[in-house]
């Protein structure tokens, strides 16, 4: 049956499984009765700009918003690696967020600047149905950053549920609490921002809703810290990425009486079993799932075997195995000791043996859950013969391949990412293995550290699935010839991302003229050297980008690489 032929209730149906911008790009322009219905009856379109070419981008905000924007949902916008600048285009190519009237959910992601924060945030008070607000891993690099008036605009949006606050800025970043009352919010993650024990009072006495709160505490230790009851919050989650006298949780616990769901993930302590115990009986009579993420280093005169035995002896009690059958399972990779919730996924460098308190734990399940794997070395190692990592969908390998390699991955079938290090020329063979084994690849990073020629390898190369080519690392730089080759290799005709080093500036435009799928690159010229950032995009204006901004296509945005400026980033 054709296509064409169902009815639109039918149309609308299937259209819902697909993000805005693939729908546009399948079924925009084939008649114009599928024209219609998705400017005129798409009721709830999603768009999500991560991984959009320049090209679609521009077509997308000028041919297709004006109509399209009064059914937009949901909203994603990055300003990243990828897509350099979006967010600003974004914001220039509209009038005001006035159209968007039935948007929801807003993400933005690698904000950097803080005018333009503010001004998404005075626009967000235009959209009367929103209710979800993230903010994610932006970092800020104004001088002067006034964090009570982003609070303060959050907070007064009437409507707002959820909210993720991942804003950092130069420094150390703490958290501002707000001086306006909400009476909408009742999820709020905070990432980025460091949290004060006496500050969580006054973030429930403006936010008397709040259910769920995800923070970075500073420290657990504060006299200043009084005992006032938050009933309403059910669900916590504690993470701290330096030391916080974590033994001290009770400061913070006894006042969750209703606390249903408990995690708490901390990098540089670990807080026993015999603790955990007497702060869950004595404050959270309501808890029902506890999830563990703690890891610590041993000091060299430390034994680590004795303090693992005392930490599984810690989480054997009646309270842990019978009433609540809350199991704990202990890694160690050299001198760190992990310890995970039997149910939380692990994703520190993968341990060869581990020990449990769950006495019926196969090891073998564990290792079928296993999706990273990014220790190069761990093949190199004794590992039982029965392990069979079956899931990897991230994979860094030395080279050459172990051969008991073969024997504990007997299949691919799941890799997105592959990273090859040690590569040379001898093992080419090796890795189309590699790369014959995985159909579903799509991010291929090479490293090499002889200065062999590399093109003769890499142009031989195959996989129909691959994408995404990371080719910094090899220790070579492709001159025009190079460029040309490759934009006529298997792996260069079907490029999106790429990431290189070249000998000179015509060879930027060299690949770009003939490597029609790329969307992205990620480039560094022989000569250039580190330049010093600077917030004005003027500045950062140099002779080299405004050479390429003469001898590539106008569409194209080219800016430094904010995190090192010797490389330049292309949106195409």
């Amino acid at each position: 049956m054709s296509l064409e032929l169902l009815p639109n209730e039918i149309l609308l149906d299937i259209f819902e499984y697909f993000n805005g911008i693939d729908l546009l790009r399948t079924f925009y322009g084939l008649n114009n009765r599928f024209n219609m219905v998705l400017h005129g009856r798409f009721p709830y379109c999603s768009i999500d700009f991560h991984s959009i070419s320049k090209y679609d981008f521009d077509t997308i905000c000028q041919s297709h918003f004006p109509t399209m924007s009064k059914y937009i949902s949901t909203l994603h916008l990055f300003d990243n690696e990828e897509t350099p600048r979006q967010i600003k285009l974004f914001l220039s190519s509209i009038s005001s967020f006035n159209q968007f009237i039935q948007l929801k959910y807003l993400s933005l992601s690698n904000i950097r600047s803080y005018p333009i924060l503010i001004r998404i945030l005075e626009e967000c008070h235009h959209l009367p149905y929103l209710t979800h607000l993230n903010f994610n891993n932006c970092y800020l690099q104004d001088n002067h950053v006034d964090f009570q008036i982003i609070m303060n605009h959050i907070w007064s949006l009437s409507k707002l549920k959820f909210c993720t606050l991942g804003i950092a800025t130069q420094g150390q970043c703490m958290l501002c609490t707000p001086t306006i009352t909400s009476t909408s919010l009742t999820h709020l993650i905070i990432d980025r921002i460091q949290v004060e024990l006496n500050q969580i009072n006054r973030l429930f006495e403006f936010t008397p809703k709040l259910q769920y709160l995800s923070l970075s505490i500073r420290s657990f230790t504060d006299n200043n810290y009084q005992l006032i009851s938050l009933p309403s919050l059910t669900d916590l989650s504690i993470h701290s990425i330096i030391t916080c006298n974590a033994l001290n949780t009770t400061n913070l616990l006894q006042n969750t009486p209703n606390l249903h769901r408990l995690s708490i993930d901390l990098s540089c302590e670990i807080v026993d079993g015999t603790h955990l115990e007497q702060i869950i009986r004595n404050n959270l009579p309501k808890l029902e799932i506890l999830q563990l993420k703690m890891k610590m280093i041993l000091h060299l005169g430390q034994h680590i075997q004795n303090r693992i035995d005392v930490l599984l002896n810690s989480f054997q009690s009646s309270f842990w195995i019978d009433d609540h059958q809350w199991f704990i399972r202990c890694f160690t990779s050299n001198r760190t000791i992990y310890l995970y919730s039997l149910s939380t996924k692990y994703e520190e460098n993968l341990p060869v043996a581990f020990r449990s308190t769950y006495q019926h734990d196969d090891q073998q399940d564990f290792y079928h859950a296993v999706t990273k794997l990014i220790s190069p070395t761990f093949f190199d190692q004794s590992i039982s013969s029965s392990i069979r990592l079956i899931n990897l969908e991230e994979l860094h390998l030395n080279l050459p391949i172990a051969e008991q390699f073969w024997t504990l991955v007997p299949n691919l079938n799941r890799l997105k990412t592959l990273k090859i290090l040690l590569h040379t020329n001898a093992f080419r063979s090796q890795v189309q293995a590699l790369l014959d084994r995985a159909p579903h690849l799509y991010r291929l990073n090479i490293n090499q550290h002889e200065s062999t020629n590399f093109s003769t390898s890499l142009f031989k190369y195959r996989n129909a699935s691959i994408r995404e080519l990371d080719l910094r690392d090899i220790n070579y730089y492709f001159n025009e010839e190079d460029c040309f080759n490759f934009s006529h290799s298997p792996l260069g005709m079907q490029c999106e991302k790429l990431s290189i080093l070249v000998s000179n500036r015509q060879c930027v435009v060299t690949l770009i003229k003939f490597i029609t799928k790329l969307r992205m690159i990620n480039v560094r010229c022989k000569d250039e050297i580190y330049i010093q950032p600077s917030i004005s995009e003027e500045d950062n204006e140099d002779e080299c980008i405004q050479w390429l901004k003469v001898h590539l296509p106008s569409r194209c945005v080219i800016v430094r690489d904010p995190k090192l400026t010797c490389n330049i980033l292309i949106w195409i």
